[in-house]
C-alpha cells in the first residue's frame, strides 16, 4: 500500500472512528409547551389539517418569538406530533424523514446520518439539535448520537426544522440548520399510556407514560425500551452492530402565582448497549440530566424566561475508548415590544463542559490533554421591525460568542419578509454562521496501527485550527392558491471557507483548515387537501455541491469526504382517514445516488395503517422499505450494511 493511500485511509477511517465509535458504533424553554401552536391541527383529525390552520400556525425557532409560519423569513417546517403518530414511526430519524428537505440515511442498526443542505455523514457537525432547550450535540465533535434520542414519540408536541443558518439566535454550529424538538406539557399527557411493538429483524419497543394533575401542577412519569438486532453486510455476514436502550424520566409543569408564570422541571436516566468490535467490547452509554425552566409572560409580546440544565454522560468501549463528561448551561431570554413596530429579543447564556478521555489502545487514537474544561459565553439581540404594518417586516439580529478555541465569534443575520396579501409571502435573508473547533480538531492523536510501535503519531490535532465559516444567501416564497392548495419554495447559495482537512506537508499530518467551496439548491413543498379526510404533500430538494481543497493544499480528502449527499431527493406523502376508526399513511421517497460513497439511488415505500379498536385501544401496522428486500442507504470508509424490508406490529392503550 502506498503512503498516500495509507494516509487517506487513516483520514477516512481513524478520524471517523475516533468520534463515531458510538454513532458508527433553548427548543428553548423560552416558549412554554403549555402554549400549543400545533393545536390548530386538533387531536389527530385530518379535517383539522386545513390550509388556513397551516398558514397561521405559530413557529418559534426562526426568531425566538411567536410568529405565523406564513410570515416567517426562513425555510422552516413544522412537523406536529399528530403527524408523527399517524406515520407510525418510533425513532427520531424516522420522524425526520417526514420533513421536506431533510436528508436522512440509515448507516447500520444503531447509526444514522442526518443533515440539511449538505455535509451528511456520521460526523455531521453543522446542525444544531435541541430537545426542550437542551442541546443534543456532543462537544467532542459537535455532532449528534441519534440512537440515544429515540424518546417516546407520544410525548412530542412538534418538531420545528429550519433549513439554513440559525446562528444569530442559536449559536455556533447552527450552520446548515436547526432541529428544535418540543415535548408536550405534562398537563396534556394521558393519565395512562402503554405501547408495545415487535417486527422482523428482532426489532422490539415498549413504553409507558402516566400523569397526575391538579389545578396548579401536573407530573408525568415515562419510560421506553427498544432493541434492534444486528444488520448484515452485502455478503450476508453479520455487522455485529445491534443495540438495546432504556430510558426513565419525568416532567413536571407548575403554574405559579396568578397564572402569568410557570415552572417546568424535567429529568431522565438513559442507558444503552451497542455491539462494537465483537461482544467483548460492547459500547455502553449512560446519560443523566435534569432541566429547569421558569417563564413569565406579562403579555403576548412581553415576557422573560430562564432555563438551566446539568447533564452527565459516560461513554465506554472497554479497552478502546472512555469519555466521562459533565455539561452545565444557563440561558436567560427576554422579549418585549417598543411601540407598535419593534419587537426585541435579548438573551445571554453560559455553558461549561468538562471531560476526561481515556484511550488505552495506542495503535488507534488518543486525546491530549486527557482532561479538558471549556466555557462558552454569548449574548444576542434581535429586532423585528414592522416597516409596513402586516406587509413588510425586517428582522436584524446578531450573536457574539466567546469560546476557548477560536475566541470571539460574531454571527449576524438580516431577514426581510414581504406579505402583499393574506396568502402570500416573499422573503430573503443573508446570514453568517461558524462551526467552532472541538476536541477532535485540536486534541486528537491518530496512532499508527499495529505492527507499528505503540504511540507512533501519524495525525495530530492543531491548536491553530480556526472556525469553519459560512455566508448564506436565501430567498423564499409561500403562496396559498386556494382553500385546498399551498406552495412553499426556498432557494439558497452557501459559501464555505476554512473547511477541515489534513495538512500532509508536515509530519505528523495536522488537522487544518484546508478547504473551501459552495453549494446551492432549491427546495419545494406542496400541500393539497383533496378532502377533509385525505391530505397529500409532495416535496423535492435539489442541491449542487462543490467543495475542494484550497490552492496549494496537500489535502486529498475534502472533495470526497464532505460530499456524501444526494443531488436529488423527493417524497410523496399521503394521509387518509378512511373511516372514523381506520387511517392510512403512505410515504413514497426517492433518493439519488451518493457518488462519493458509491451508494446507488433508490426509491422506497413506507406504509402505516392504524385501527382504533375502541376508545382505549389502537393497533398499528408499519411497513418500511417495501419495494426492495435490502439496499444500502449510506456507507462509511470501513463498511457498508444494508437496510432491510421491515414490518412492525404495534399496539397502544390509553386510559
Amino acid at each position: 500500500m502506498s503512503a498516500t493511500v495509507f494516509k487517506k485511509r487513516i483520514l477516512h477511517n481513524c478520524i471517523a472512528l475516533a468520534v463515531s465509535l458510538s454513532s458508527a458504533s433553548l427548543a428553548s424553554g423560552a416558549m412554554s409547551s403549555d402554549k400549543d401552536p400545533s393545536s390548530a391541527f386538533g387531536g389527530g383529525d385530518l379535517a383539522d389539517l386545513s390550509l388556513e390552520s397551516l398558514m397561521n400556525i405559530s413557529v418559534y425557532s426562526a426568531s425566538k418569538s411567536e410568529e405565523p409560519w406564513l410570515r416567517s423569513a426562513a425555510a422552516i417546517f413544522v412537523l406536529t406530533g399528530d403527524e408523527i403518530r399517524r406515520a407510525g414511526v418510533k425513532t427520531m430519524p424516522e420522524a425526520l424523514r417526514l420533513v421536506p428537505g431533510v436528508t436522512v440515511a440509515r448507516v447500520d442498526a444503531h447509526s444514522w446520518a442526518v443533515t440539511t443542505r449538505g455535509f451528511n455523514g456520521t460526523l455531521v457537525d453543522k446542525l444544531e439539535v435541541l430537545l426542550d432547550g437542551r442541546s443534543l450535540y456532543t462537544p467532542l465533535f459537535s455532532g449528534v448520537y441519534w440512537h440515544k434520542h429515540n424518546i417516546l414519540m407520544q410525548n412530542i408536541e412538534r418538531i420545528e426544522v429550519i433549513r439554513g443558518p440559525g446562528a444569530s439566535l442559536w449559536g455556533a454550529n447552527a450552520v446548515n440548520g436547526v432541529i428544535n424538538i418540543v415535548t408536550r406539557s405534562a398537563r396534556e399527557a394521558e393519565p395512562l399510556y402503554l405501547e408495545a411493538g415487535a417486527g422482523n429483524g428482532e426489532r422490539t419497543h415498549a413504553g409507558f407514560s402516566t400523569s397526575y394533575k391538579n389545578d396548579s401542577a401536573a407530573l408525568q412519569l415515562y419510560g421506553r425500551q427498544e432493541r434492534f438486532a444486528d444488520f448484515r453486510y452485502r455478503n450476508g455476514r453479520s455487522a455485529d452492530d445491534g443495540f438495546e436502550s432504556s430510558r426513565l424520566g419525568f416532567r413536571s409543569d407548575i403554574q405559579l402565582g396568578a397564572g402569568d408564570s410557570s415552572l417546568m422541571l424535567q429529568g431522565e436516566v438513559y442507558r444503552d448497549r451497542v455491539s462494537q468490535f465483537g461482544k467483548s467490547r460492547d459500547e455502553t452509554n449512560e446519560v443523566d440530566f435534569i432541566l429547569a425552566r421558569w417563564s413569565s409572560e406579562t403579555t403576548s409580546r412581553d415576557g422573560f424566561e430562564l432555563a438551566a440544565y446539568v447533564e452527565e454522560s459516560d461513554f465506554s468501549i472497554p479497552g478502546l475508548f472512555l469519555e466521562k463528561r459533565r455539561t452545565i448551561e444557563v440561558e436567560g431570554t427576554t422579549h418585549f415590544s417598543l411601540g407598535d413596530s419593534h419587537e426585541l429579543v435579548l438573551g445571554a447564556s453560559y455553558r461549561h463542559t468538562c471531560d476526561e478521555i481515556d484511550s488505552p489502545d495506542q495503535n488507534l487514537l488518543g486525546f491530549l490533554p486527557h482532561k479538558r474544561a471549556d466555557e462558552t459565553y454569548d449574548v444576542f439581540i434581535q429586532d423585528q421591525i414592522e416597516l409596513i404594518e402586516n406587509r413588510v417586516r425586517l428582522t436584524a439580529g446578531v450573536k457574539a460568542e466567546k469560546n476557548n478555541y477560536s475566541g470571539i465569534e460574531v454571527q449576524p443575520t438580516l431577514r426581510l419578509a414581504y406579505t402583499p396579501s393574506s396568502g402570500t409571502t416573499l422573503w430573503g435573508a443573508v446570514s453568517k454562521a461558524v462551526r467552532i473547533p472541538t476536541r477532535l480538531d485540536e486534541n486528537i492523536l491518530i496512532f499508527a496501527p499495529s505492527p507499528a510501535p505503540a504511540g507512533t503519531v501519524i495525525i495530530a490535532g492543531s491548536p491553530n485550527f480556526d472556525s469553519e465559516k459560512l455566508v448564506a444567501l436565501e430567498f423564499g416564497f409561500r403562496q396559498r392558491y386556494s382553500d385546498d392548495l399551498t406552495l412553499d419554495v426556498a432557494l439558497y447559495r452557501n459559501t464555505y471557507d476554512e473547511l477541515r482537512g489534513l495538512d500532509f506537508s508536515v509530519f505528523p499530518a495536522e488537522v487544518s483548515n484546508e478547504g473551501e467551496g459552495d453549494s446551492s439548491g432549491v427546495e419545494v413543498s406542496i400541500q393539497w387537501n383533496y378532502s377533509d379526510a385525505w391530505v397529500h404533500r409532495a416535496s423535492y430538494a435539489y442541491q449542487h455541491i462543490d467543495y475542494h481543497a484550497k490552492r496549494g493544499s496537500t489535502d486529498t480528502s475534502i472533495k470526497t469526504d464532505n460530499r456524501n449527499d444526494p443531488r436529488h431527493q423527493g417524497m410523496l406523502h399521503s394521509s387518509w382517514q378512511a373511516t372514523d376508526t381506520l387511517g392510512m399513511d403512505m410515504r413514497l421517497r426517492n433518493v439519488s445516488k451518493l457518488p462519493d460513497r458509491k451508494v446507488d439511488g433508490y426509491t422506497e415505500l413506507d406504509l402505516s395503517v392504524s385501527w382504533q379498536v375502541d376508545s382505549n385501544l389502537r393497533l398499528t401496522l408499519l411497513g418500511q422499505n417495501l419495494l426492495d428486500k435490502a439496499h444500502p442507504e449510506f456507507s462509511t470508509a470501513t463498511s457498508e450494511t444494508e437496510v432491510h424490508r421491515a414490518v412492525v406490529f404495534g399496539l397502544e392503550w390509553t386510559y
